[in-house]
């Protein structure tokens, strides 16, 4: 999912009155908590890159959560907009669904990725046979 695929998604199924601005710092938050908390932690050639930081609707650039893990975005978004509207009940549907599709991403990250610190190697083991 790109930026721009889910600034749009997000005003055809939740109409709101919410400006661009600041659909675009809810998303650098959850982007920046994805960072931190789960893309940093494991090894590879993201360690050489900078945290993505958008500033357009317009942005063409895919998203830290990969499908089918990209649901959590439209899903924050939403919180976001109800938690800003002071909709408690919504609110906190809302979070559940997001705590546990932020979850889902989360555990698959974990399995497909070696976290920093681990060496993979195989043990050798010579029984003089």
């Amino acid at each position: 999912m790109t930026v721009k695929d889910l600034m749009a998604m997000v005003d055809r199924l939740h109409p709101n009155q919410f400006s661009t601005d600041d659909k675009l710092r809810w998303l650098n938050q959850i982007e920046q908590t994805i960072w931190q908390e789960v893309i940093m932690t494991h090894r590879g050639p993201w360690n050489e890159w900078e945290m993505p930081e958008y500033t357009s609707a317009s942005d063409e650039s895919t998203l830290l959560a990969v499908d089918p893990y990209s649901r959590l975005y439209p899903i924050w978004m939403d919180a976001q907009i109800f938690r800003n509207n002071k909709e408690g009940v919504n609110y906190q549907i809302a979070s559940e669904n997001f705590t546990d599709a932020y979850r889902d991403f989360q555990r698959w990250y974990n399995r497909t990725h070696m976290p920093v610190g681990q060496v993979n190697h195989l043990h050798i083991v010579d029984r003089g046979w």
